[in-house]
């Protein structure tokens, strides 16, 4: 049974573990040191400490870290992990809504009568409002 964690992990201790949830192999306190470009590894221990602490993570016999399978963030519900990138899903209904507006355009005659204009103006609006939010929860990551 997956349980999803109550509890909030903000700012620095968050992009830790986004950069942990997104490796795709355990990785040591140094990796997280440099690759989120921190003040000092020690700073990464911490929020590496946090983490444990909040049972999120787990560390290996090696002493690499990696995201603990049993909880999750809740908010990372509204998210896909596509090689190790975290995107946003509305990222999704936005290609396809914007698919559906390149098709309409492009194979359906034109006429420019009240549907058509209807369509497109929905299908943009639709386009802009998904790629918009998903531009907002991409940022709230951060």
């Amino acid at each position: 049974m997956n349980e999803i964690a109550k509890i909030s992990v903000t700012g620095t201790t968050r992009r830790v573990y986004l950069y942990i949830l997104s490796s795709r192999n355990p990785i040591g306190v140094r990796d997280i040191w440099r690759g989120l470009d921190l003040s000092s590894p020690s700073l990464a221990q911490y929020h590496i400490n946090r983490l444990l602490e909040l049972r999120l993570i787990d560390i290996d016999q090696f002493g690499k870290v990696q995201v603990n399978s049993q909880k999750k963030l809740n908010v990372l519900q509204n998210f896909l992990f596509l090689r190790g990138k975290v995107v946003p899903r509305l990222v999704i209904f936005g290609a396809f809504s914007l698919g559906i507006l390149i098709v309409y355009i492009l194979l359906w005659p034109f006429n420019g009568d009240f549907r058509d204009i209807i369509v497109v103006a929905f299908s943009l609006f639709s386009t802009i409002a998904l790629f918009y939010e998903a531009y907002n929860q991409n940022k709230g990551l951060r």
